[in-house]
């Protein structure tokens, strides 16, 4: 029997040693162990391997053999911890980054789709739509300068040759009235027809939006670029907030536009917004505006 029997040495500790041995060695597992402050110890400046040795040898540390460290095969065996380690703290950071993108990938923030663009988004619409309607003004500009050149010009002499009537004639059509039937006229053509316009109407409600209530009426006069198919019931009050209840933007009930639950689908909510925001001159848009207009055109885009 051996001496760790007669010296009272537990079974436990004794299949431990026996299983440390014949996995790697005291020194091997004091390398691994101490591996941060050896790499920090080697790269400010050169170890005394002998030195190292020799301590390790005198705290009773021994190597698979079973013999005492020598400098040699101490730096050897350090050489092969250090690999050992970088490899496998390679590998794990490579599988940690392939799994933080393949979540950035699948999972969508909450609040990301739930709330509308963020600041930076905002500004990125902002310069897109000015730049569109900077190319819009020119070539505006140069299709006027086209017809310009294109239009006959007239001689000097005819410009300033207006016909001329007696001060009789033009007084005397001034002070006689028009008759009560010319005035009452209608200006129409022959076989003219009128156009015939559809009103939309309130788009039937499911579940929950059953019950919500409809909003206020809108009060005011008929707003530029509005579609003639659309009444004034789907427009949202003038004095509406325009923001959710968590003071978010809401882009669906904005004061004066479309709102969205008027309407059956989104495409015909955006094909409403999109004549209304271009009727205000582009100088006098918000930035809510023209984030809506870009919003509304991705609409369009997208849901063909």
């Amino acid at each position: 029997m051996s001496a760790g029997v007669f010296l009272g040495q537990t079974a436990e500790i004794y299949l431990e040693t026996c299983a440390r041995r014949q996995t790697r060695s005291d020194v091997v597992r004091w390398l691994t162990e101490n591996f941060e402050t050896l790499l920090k110890a080697t790269g400010r400046r050169t170890v005394k391997w002998s030195i190292l040795a020799e301590h390790l040898a005198r705290d009773g540390l021994r190597t698979q053999q079973g013999r005492a460290p020598t400098p040699n095969g101490l730096r050897v065996e350090w050489y092969r911890v250090k690999e050992r380690i970088t490899a496998a703290n390679a590998k794990a950071e490579a599988e940690h980054r392939l799994r933080d993108v393949s979540t950035s990938r699948t999972v969508v923030p909450a609040e990301q789709s739930s709330t509308g663009p963020s600041d930076e988004e905002i500004l990125a619409l902002m310069a897109e739509a000015d730049n569109e309607e900077r190319l819009n003004r020119e070539r505006r500009e140069r299709i006027a300068g086209y017809e310009a050149q294109r239009r006959p010009k007239v001689a000097p002499d005819q410009t300033n040759m207006q016909p001329t009537a007696p001060a009789e004639v033009v007084e005397t059509a001034q002070s006689q009235p028009a008759s009560l039937e010319t005035a009452t006229q209608p200006r129409v053509k022959i076989g003219q027809i009128a156009n015939h316009v559809t009103m939309l109407t309130q788009a039937p409600r499911y579940g929950a939006d059953k019950d919500k209530p409809l909003p206020p009426p809108y009060v005011g006069p008929r707003p530029d670029g509005m579609p003639e198919y659309l009444p004034l019931d789907a427009l949202m009050p003038l004095d509406a907030t325009g923001r959710q209840p968590d003071g978010r933007i809401d882009y669906e009930a904005l004061p004066g536009l479309p709102r969205r639950s008027f309407f059956e689908s989104e495409r015909e909510w955006a094909k409403a917004c999109i004549p209304m925001v271009e009727a205000v001159p582009h100088e006098d848009r918000s930035i809510v505006l023209k984030a809506l207009l870009m919003r509304s055109r991705d609409r369009m885009k997208s849901l063909y």
